[in-house]
């Protein structure tokens, strides 16, 4: 019986290392286009941009928030308007977008307060507001906290142009506030989930869509059915891509990183993240979910170790050197400089994490707990404050 269990773990171990090979190989064939080198690696292919429409859904007055939205006005772009939303007239957002409308006098900004629910998802309840103030045909819609460079516009809306790309989204690189547990999880995102999603869009036809980035033709959502068909679905970003590919449309992974900015005041706050993540994977990509524990090879390894006998080292020397490898060049690659020993502990964490969300049936967003069905859809909120 113990050599049947060595020899399932020296494959699990096996299949650990070969994953940590595939991310060095998909790390290094990236060439990432950064914020703040954009204007370097942009060049004007298209003679005639379309106008294009950016979508804001805002709920309160982060600490970033204001330099981040700054960053979406200050676009070189020929012709572009932004639409901020809020759902309560009280929201302190508001008063951003005013400071913003006052310092950009010639940029179309215009913001809208509306309370209608078309279903739970509270984000795809005020895009819902925002998309009918919008004027273009071309659609941006970004979450409230990214950061961008100055030709962002232009990186993300030339693929558009190819009629088979439904949709266009990018990864986001996440630089930590100053806690200790913003650190782990900016590591979280650096080290194990952005590299996570190389690897598959390496491997097969890009499936990843996420909300640091969604750019579509006003058509491709009409086409679809609209916002109400992601009105309760918890990734609504997942399925804006799937929803597409299901036209016969691709969603293109842009080489564009933005930034956004990660800020957990405590242990408590970065759990509930980190969970509400995981459980969002698990929701729509749930054998792809049940497999990831593979992405998490160290701490997968040293608890392996022990069933493989004195052959058990082997294997853990082996990904302790390449995780610190494979460590070294995707803080290159990102310009980033999360510490080796808090991307070890994210290592750790993120494993548990997972196992959590196997049997997670609720997630904390937005101070309010959701249910979610065994389809991902998002049942009635509590209230509950985190």
């Amino acid at each position: 019986m113990l050599w049947w269990i060595g020899g399932f773990a020296a494959l699990l171990s096996l299949a650990a290392v070969i994953y940590l090979l595939l991310t060095l190989w998909a790390v290094g064939r990236w060439h990432p286009v950064l914020p703040e080198r954009d204007a370097a690696a942009t060049e004007d292919i298209l003679c005639d941009w379309p106008a294009v429409s950016v979508l804001k859904p805002l709920h309160g007055d982060e600490d970033n928030l204001y330099s981040a939205l700054h960053s979406f006005c200050a676009q070189d772009y020929p012709a572009f308007e932004i639409v901020f939303g809020v759902q309560r007239p009280t929201d302190p957002a508001i008063a951003v977008v005013q400071r913003l409308q006052a310092e950009f006098p010639a940029l179309s900004l215009y913001w809208v307060c509306t309370e209608a629910r078309i279903g739970s998802n509270p984000k795809v309840n005020n895009l819902a507001g925002i998309l009918a103030a919008c004027r273009y045909d071309t659609l941006v819609i970004s979450d409230a906290d990214i950061a961008v460079g100055p030709r962002y516009l232009r990186q993300i809306c030339a693929p558009l142009q190819n009629r088979d790309v439904g949709v266009v989204t990018c990864l986001y690189r996440a630089r930590p506030a100053a806690t200790f547990w913003s650190r782990v999880l900016a590591s979280q995102v650096n080290s194990l989930f952005l590299p996570s999603v190389l690897v598959a869009a390496r491997l097969g036809p890009n499936i990843f869509c996420g909300g640091a980035t969604m750019a579509l033709r006003r058509g491709t959502l009409e086409a679809f059915g609209g916002l109400p068909r992601l009105a309760n679905q918890l990734a609504d970003d997942y399925w804006l891509g799937a929803y597409s590919r299901q036209l016969g449309q691709h969603t293109l992974l842009a080489d564009y990183v933005v930034d956004t900015e990660v800020q957990e005041a405590g242990f408590r706050s970065f759990y509930q993240h980190a969970l509400r993540w995981s459980r969002t994977t698990r929701s729509v990509q749930p054998l792809g979910h049940a497999f990831s524990f593979l992405s998490y090879p160290l701490p997968l390894v040293l608890l392996l170790a022990p069933w493989m006998g004195l052959w058990g080292g082997l294997p853990l020397g082996v990904v302790l050197l390449l995780r610190l490898v494979y460590h070294r060049q995707i803080m290159h690659k990102l310009s980033a400089g999360d510490s080796f020993g808090v991307a070890l502990l994210g290592d750790f964490l993120g494993l548990w994490i997972w196992f959590h969300a196997l049997f997670a049936r609720h997630v904390a967003w937005r101070g309010s707990q959701f249910a979610i069905g065994a389809d991902g859809r998002m049942g009635g909120h509590d209230g509950a404050k985190q």
